[in-house]
């Protein structure tokens, strides 16, 4: 039988290991190549007799009954669960008022979905930066963005980590604005004791396998404040014929996986918070910020370098980071980019062919911009300068492993002769002078 089960556990981390000769230079790395697979999600018997026992029960009161716990999860007025992130993120924008032509602010760092769901409710997408600490939507940039055709704003709480609602939801109320979240990283996320989700008029979450939330393959879930927004995407729906049904299949197993989510969610914070206490002892590396009164979901982890903390502020910052990622890659640990232009600079985006001859993007032609890398500074320098852990710290992570993550950010910050070295001699471009990739 084919198994993912590792062949054996890591050993305990030895302190002796961050002095020695980097992986990529020739010497062992942290963490051995037959043991650098992580597994998520958990599957234990529950989910599959969780699974089974469904069978017996109509596929749409299994639908429901799912939908409804996490809603009460959540503390959302109601909810619409749907068959991916990004029909939650239309719904979200249809529950809010949004109509053809209507612009729809969003943040110039996301996952393409975010921008692309404003299309598909017939919207123009209009993208500003981001603020240069928390990479969630500049209050300031959306509040200079906004116009008479405006209809809604639609942070993103990036990698599980609130925006700053605050100053978005008054930026919004100053306006007549919708707020709408994109909360598809944030799966118990929060703001005080507010749940991503419910922070907003309306709210898009996707439950994809790879989530810290995850159903079985695709997924999603739209929130509402009100009983109006909630008819509004259900009129929608029966009006079009759109099937965006979740599947009694994903439920089942989001059933059984909620109960287990607040587990996922305290291993995550504690891998979390070991490997930022870390970091803020390696001078390179600067662990992810969290402002006051937000709790992170880390579901993903982006780290800061900051190459004059060692000597090489006289260094191409994106040079640094890919040679740092070389170095850390070998060690074992998967550091990553994670979008490496400003999402206004994909092709749908500067093409705006939209769904033909250019809707919906004709149908408001002072919303549709030649957006330019250049337009998005604080986006840009995050790129140059930040790794990202994807899938790294969740559970069932282990944590010898968290503890030899951060062994190698050690190591690998304590030579900054060869972090030097690889980036002089590597021909390395700018991330969005690169293809753009999804992810």
């Amino acid at each position: 039988m084919i198994t993912d089960f590792p062949a054996s556990p890591l050993p305990e981390p030895d302190p002796g290991e961050i002095d020695t000769e980097l992986a990529a230079l020739g010497g062992h790395p942290i963490i051995p190549k037959t043991l650098r697979r992580t597994l998520f999600p958990l599957i234990t018997k529950e989910d599959v007799f969780t699974m089974l026992l469904a069978q017996r029960k109509p596929a749409e009161r299994v639908v429901n009954d799912f939908a409804e716990a996490y809603r009460r999860y959540v503390g959302a007025d109601a909810a619409l669960p749907t068959a991916s992130g990004t029909a939650s993120l239309h719904l979200a924008l249809i529950g809010a008022g949004v109509e053809p032509g209507d612009e729809v602010i969003v943040p110039a760092f996301t996952f393409i979905a975010t921008a692309q769901a404003v299309v598909a409710a017939h919207a123009v997408p209009v993208f500003v930066d981001i603020d240069p600490r928390t990479y969630c939507m500049d209050p300031a940039a959306a509040a200079a963005a906004v116009t008479p055709r405006t209809r809604a704003i639609m942070p993103v709480h990036v990698h599980g980590l609130p925006a700053d609602i605050p100053a978005l939801r008054a930026l919004a109320d100053r306006h007549g604005l919708a707020l709408v979240e994109d909360a598809s990283h944030a799966h118990s996320a929060r703001i005080g004791d507010a749940v991503a989700g419910s922070l907003g008029a309306t709210a898009g979450q996707s439950l994809m396998a790879d989530k810290n939330f995850p159903l079985g393959g695709e997924g999603g879930i739209a929130f509402f404040a009100t009983e109006t927004a909630l008819r509004r995407a259900t009129d929608f729906l029966r009006r079009y014929g759109i099937d965006y049904e979740m599947s009694w299949i994903a439920a089942a197993f989001g059933a059984s996986q909620l109960a287990r989510l607040p587990y996922y969610d305290a291993i995550r914070a504690r891998n979390a918070r070991l490997l930022s206490e870390s970091l803020s002892r390696t001078g390179l590396f600067r662990p992810p910020y969290v402002p006051p009164g937000h709790v992170h979901a880390y579901n993903m982890y982006r780290l800061t370098l900051v190459p004059e903390a060692i000597g090489l502020g006289d260094m191409p910052r994106h040079a640094v980071k890919e040679a740092v990622r070389e170095l850390l890659i070998a060690e074992g640990v998967p550091a990553r980019e994670w979008q490496n232009t400003p999402v206004a600079c994909h092709l749908p985006f500067r093409h705006r062919t939209g769904f033909g001859n250019g809707y919906p993007f004709s149908l408001n032609p002072a919303a549709a911009r030649d957006y330019r890398p250049e337009d998005f500074p604080a986006t840009l320098h995050m790129l140059e300068t930040t790794l990202t852990l994807c899938r790294e710290l969740r559970s069932p992570v282990e944590y010898e492993r968290v503890l030899r993550y951060a062994d190698a950010f050690h190591k690998v910050a304590r030579r900054p002769d060869a972090i030097r070295k690889i980036a002089a001699a590597g021909e390395y471009r700018r991330p969005w002078e690169k293809a753009a990739r999804l992810g």
